[in-house]
């Protein structure tokens, strides 16, 4: 049956895989990011978080900090937001789905192009995996970003979560700001081990992640700070691995290899 999409425009668009629930994006030009919630495992079970005391919900991509030539904080305002979503049906690998989110900042003078593309591939074997490029785009002045920058993933609620990373450290205290090719948080949900796991593309260059897995569910790709200047762009990928299962079953490795293979 293939993927199949809904839309309320100019608010969320919702993709269901084979009639069943996969994920909803929001880009509400009135929330302070475009983020994805819900997100389902391929077991149908949800896995984001809609609401934090401190961090961005669901699946999320912030700017964190932005400053100007004076390195003076800038308080930004997300102007406008456009959508384009379609099915894609390639012989080679199947159907997926691709969204484009273009987004327009504006504060203190300063214009910043924001063009966030998510590919979504098809359930296999109890894994979704989720592509997505973030193109950053000055028109105005240099400005440079701090403090928080990446990919980051709000958690549901579950049993014995823990964060884990690629070089074999497990739990909050061992993973939490230390740098990895790649991060996990999962869990039991509903008797069942899920996870998400977020693969920064080494054009990213050093990533370190910030994970919490006690009091809330939290794990953040964050990306080196960088200065972007004017007329140039800055692109960050990522792949993100929504699975059934756990790191005994997942080889998390081998999807991060064949994505920067």
């Amino acid at each position: 049956m293939g993927f199949e999409i809904e839309e309320v425009p100019g608010k969320e668009i919702s993709i269901a895989e084979n009639s069943e629930s996969g994920l909803t994006y929001c880009y509400d030009t009135e929330i302070l990011y475009s983020y994805i919630h819900p997100l389902a495992a391929p077991n149908g079970e949800i896995i984001t978080d809609g609401y934090t005391e401190k961090y961005p919900p669901g699946l999320c991509f912030s700017l964190g900090a932005v400053y100007d030539t004076t390195d003076r904080l800038v308080q930004l305002k997300r102007n406008t937001a456009t959508l384009e979503c379609q099915i894609i049906d390639t012989d080679a690998s199947g159907e997926y789905v691709e969204l484009i989110d273009n987004t327009t900042w504006k504060g203190s003078n300063i214009e910043i192009v924001e063009r966030f593309r998510t590919t979504i591939h098809a359930s296999i074997n109890n894994v979704r995996v989720i592509d997505i490029t973030i193109e950053i785009h000055s028109d105005t002045h240099p400005i440079t970003f701090k403090e928080n920058i990446g990919l980051g993933y709000a958690a549901a609620e579950m049993e014995h979560r823990k964060s884990a990373n690629a070089d074999g450290q497990i739990g909050e205290l061992e993973v939490h700001q230390k740098s990895s090719n790649w991060a996990t948080l999962c869990g039991i949900c509903s008797n069942t081990a899920v996870g998400l796991a977020i693969l920064p593309h080494p054009i990213n260059g050093e990533t370190s992640f910030l994970a919490e897995d006690a009091y809330q569910g939290y794990l953040l790709a964050q990306t080196s700070q960088f200065t972007l200047d004017v007329d140039t762009t800055q692109t960050l990928k990522y792949r993100v691995v929504v699975y059934v299962g756990d790191l005994f079953t997942i080889d998390l490795s081998e999807y991060y290899d064949n994505y920067i293979s």
